[in-house]
C-alpha cells in the first residue's frame, strides 16, 4: 500500500509542483501534498554537526556518499531505517551514528490535509576541498545561462549531476538548458527526475572539510586538515 501510494504521489507531482506546498491538478481532481518535517530542530544543521568526517579518509582525500531510506509514518514516527547505498564503511558508520540520534517528533506527510505514511531518502555526501570552497555548479551555470552559453552550461551541469545525483535543482537547471538546445525529450526526463527528487529526498547532508597543502623544508608537501 505504501509503495502504491508513493508512486501515485510521484506521478501527480511530476505534472505540476511548487517548492514548498504542492498543489497538483489532474483532470477534475486536486491533490495537495505536504512533505514531512522534523519538528525538534533544523534537520540539516543537526545532522551536519553530528556527522564526523573520518580522519583516515580525510587525510587521504577520499570522498563518497551514503544514502538511507526510511518511513515517516502518519503518526510522526521514523521507522524502517535502511541502508540504500554506500561506498565506504567509515562513511557509513559516521552517518549512521548521526541519523540514529534523531529522537524528536515529525510532522507527517499529508495528502489533502490527511496524514499518510511516506518513504524518504537522506543522502550524506563526504567531500574534501583544496584550500577553497566546493565548486558552485549551480551558480556558475546560472551565469552561463544568462550569457546564453548553453553548451558550456550543459557541460558544467553534467559534471554537477555526476558529483551530486540527488540535487533536484541541478536537474531542473539542466532541463531548461536542454530545452534551449532543442533536446525536448531530454528536458522532459530531467524535469521528471527533478520532481521525483523533490518528493523523495528529505535532506542532502554535505560533510565538507578543507584540505591545506603547504611546501615544507626540502620541498616536502605537508597536508593539514581542520581535524587533528
Amino acid at each position: 500500500m505504501l509503495k502504491k501510494r508513493t508512486l501515485v504521489v510521484l506521478a501527480l507531482l511530476s505534472i505540476f509542483m511548487y517548492s514548498n506546498s504542492q498543489i497538483v491538478q489532474k483532470s477534475d481532481s486536486i491533490v495537495k501534498y505536504e512533505k514531512a518535517r522534523y519538528l525538534k530542530q533544523d534537520l540539516n544543521k543537526f545532522l551536519i554537526l553530528k556527522t564526523l568526517y573520518p580522519t583516515s579518509e580525510l587525510t587521504s582525500m577520499i570522498t563518497g556518499d551514503v544514502v538511507f531510506s526510511f518511513i515517516i509514518n502518519k503518526n510522526g514516527k521514523l521507522e524502517n531505517l535502511a541502508l540504500k547505498d554506500f561506498d565506504n564503511a567509515f562513511f557509513l558508520n559516521s552517518s549512521k551514528n548521526a541519523i540514529e540520534l534523531l529522537d524528536g517528533e515529525w510532522s507527517p506527510a499529508k495528502l489533502n490535509d490527511s496524514p499518510v505514511d511516506m518513504k524518504y531518502l537522506i543522502a550524506f555526501r563526504f567531500r574534501t576541498s583544496l584550500e577553497h570552497k566546493p565548486y558552485d555548479y549551480k551558480g556558475q551555470c546560472r551565469k552561463l545561462i544568462d550569457k546564453q552559453k548553453y553548451e558550456r552550461a550543459l557541460k558544467a551541469l553534467n559534471s554537477g549531476i555526476e558529483d551530486n545525483k540527488y540535487d533536484y535543482e541541478l536537474y531542473e537547471l539542466r532541463s531548461k538548458v536542454k530545452e534551449m538546445l532543442g533536446d525536448i525529450e531530454g528536458a522532459k526526463n530531467d524535469r521528471l527526475n527533478s520532481n521525483r527528487l523533490k518528493v523523495e529526498i528529505m535532506s542532502i547532508i554535505d560533510v565538507t572539510e578543507p584540505i591545506v597543502r603547504r611546501i615544507g623544508p626540502l620541498g616536502v608537501t605537508k597536508t593539514t586538515t581542520r581535524i587533528q
